[in-house]
């Protein structure tokens, strides 16, 4: 079995750089030709206009960022009277409390996406954001402060709840999965603006050295809400609501640039008959994730996708990067903050290529082959650590560097953009919205992350790396035998590759080849749609 392994993790390495078809893309059964989005007015504008959700990550990260810079300014941990161990950890993982509230139990985010729409669930989100950021900024005490931090994680959670599925139901097939891989990848865009600024005010001798930059954790929520009108409503949200004729009109001016192309027809078709025919084959309530083989594999591909990127070592950076400097022996502030801000950059450079690789590599090599490059960088890792420690060789601390940029260079390879492009992507329209709440409730997690890692950073020195060495080798065999391939396919088509013959996948669902040959749109339009096609 081990073999078996190795052979087929090697060969989808192999063969992932092979384009099968470099010029067409298929959509319901038919091929058509490859769509070059910069040359096109309408999806240019599109791409642009959908900059404004692909934001809604940037909190997340601008809070990870300022947190791990904040405690390196010397106002606020006298402030805040230099919290260590657990009290350090509760200031970190009210966020994560927060963003817990938020789907857990109820889940605010599918609700707004559901029923009031996809552009008004980031508006509520973002107004939570806001009032939290307010509090933070002004915060005179320790409570109020923690209050804050729970607000800002229960509003970029609500909000993020509907940004990713807007994105991904609004980007044109071929491009679906570069463009949502984007939305968590800009993360890191968040904590590389959180980087910096705390790098700028980290000398200012007065409370507003981290006030400051709490004060600008709102500046996306209020941009956002301020331009999220701009941006078209998901079609399928709008064809689920029976909004017929506005959701061909946004399909036919973005993907088909104002003409009622074959290609738009088909595409408008497909959303219609898969909707039609979830309506009527599920029964929309949550216990629809657990009601059949597929959906349940969903579900816990769902909650492990987000389980699993908290719990890979990364949370130790994300949060706890000065602790984890100071067991190497790096203590000054301003060192520990411009290494945080270099690192951010980084990463960011590396989640971009990852998000623009991701149908060239596919899911699974890039899950494979993120987690067992982790494996080995983390047991490096360890190894300079304990070294260090036992020595105090500074060629030991800079190898423990060397491992923190490796090791997050192979995380975003493989799961900074997927974490959201992917459960977005294998999720039916019903359940899109639901399940998402499932991922972000395995994120969630991290509120015992978070609490775990300073403490055993702080008891236990560099032997608690052994644990995540253990327990990546846990997620490797996890990904293998659960992960689904998706390259290539459209939105939904997907779940032919998780239901099988019961797949409610309108179009393509009930059509042979000879009329996939002969045309799907022709063949299945209705009546208003034929007297526009070319």
């Amino acid at each position: 079995m081990h073999k078996n392994i190795y052979v087929s993790t090697a060969m989808g390495l192999l063969n992932a750089f092979k384009r099968p078809n470099p010029d067409h893309f298929t959509l319901a059964g038919k091929e058509y030709p490859r769509v070059t989005w910069w040359k096109h007015r309408n999806l240019r504008n599109l791409y642009f206009l959908l900059i404004i959700p692909l934001l809604g990550s940037w909190a997340e990260g601008y809070d990870g960022s300022m947190m791990n810079a904040l405690q390196t300014s010397q106002e606020w941990q006298n402030f805040f009277n230099r919290p260590r161990g657990s009290l350090l950890a509760l200031y970190n993982l009210s966020f994560s409390i927060g963003a817990l509230l938020a789907v857990f139990p109820f889940p605010w985010g599918a609700y707004f996406a559901d029923h009031i729409g996809r552009r008004r669930g980031v508006a509520c989100g973002n107004i939570v954001t806001i009032i939290g950021a307010i509090l933070q900024s002004a915060a005179q005490n320790f409570p109020m402060f923690i209050v804050s931090r729970i607000l800002l994680g229960i509003g970029v959670t609500i909000s993020q709840g509907n940004c990713p599925l807007l994105v991904t139901e609004l980007a044109h097939t071929q491009h679906r999965a570069h463009v949502t891989a984007m939305y968590n990848a800009n993360w890191y865009f968040g904590s590389i603006i959180a980087a910096w600024v705390t790098f700028g005010t980290i000398n200012i001798n007065s409370s507003w050295a981290w006030r400051i930059p709490s004060m600008l954790q709102g500046a996306v929520a209020i941009l956002q809400i301020s331009l999220i009108w701009l941006v078209p409503e998901s079609p399928r949200y709008l064809i689920n609501k029976d909004r017929h004729e506005k959701a061909l009109e946004i399909l036919k001016h973005y993907h088909g640039e104002g003409v009622m192309t074959d290609f738009v027809a088909a595409e408008y078709l497909e959303i219609k008959e898969t909707l039609a025919l979830e309506k009527e084959h599920s029964n929309r309530g949550w216990a629809e994730l657990f009601r059949t083989p597929g959906n349940r594999k969903r579900a816990l591909i769902c909650y492990i996708q987000g389980f699993f990127s908290q719990w890979s070592g990364n949370g130790l950076i994300s949060y706890y990067l000065v602790p984890v400097l100071e067991t190497i022996g790096i203590t000054n502030g301003s060192e520990q903050a411009g290494l945080n801000g270099g690192l951010q950059i980084w990463n960011f450079i590396v989640a971009l290529w990852a998000a623009f690789n991701i149908d060239r590599i596919g899911r699974r090599p890039m899950a494979l082959g993120s987690t067992g490059a982790m494996i080995i960088i983390f047991a490096l890792w360890t190894v300079f650590s304990a070294r260090y420690a036992d020595t105090q060789d500074p060629g030991m601390a800079k190898g423990v560097l060397v491992m923190i940029f490796l090791f997050y260079t192979a995380f975003n390879c493989g799961w900074q953009g997927l974490v959201i492009a992917y459960p977005v992507e294998i999720l039916p329209y019903q359940l899109r919205a639901k399940g998402l709440q499932l991922t972000f409730f395995g994120v969630s997690t991290n509120v015992l992350n978070q609490y775990v890692n300073p403490i055993g950073i702080q008891n236990i020195g560099w032997k608690f790396y052994i644990f995540y060495c253990v327990w990546l080798c846990v997620e490797f065999v996890v990904v293998y035998f659960l992960w689904v391939e998706t390259k290539g396919i459209p939105l939904e088509e997907i779940a032919k590759l998780f239901d099988k013959e019961d797949a409610n996948v309108g179009g393509s669902a009930a059509t042979s080849d000879a009329k996939s040959q002969a045309g799907v749109a022709v063949e299945y339009a209705e009546p208003e749609l034929v007297n526009h096609l070319p």
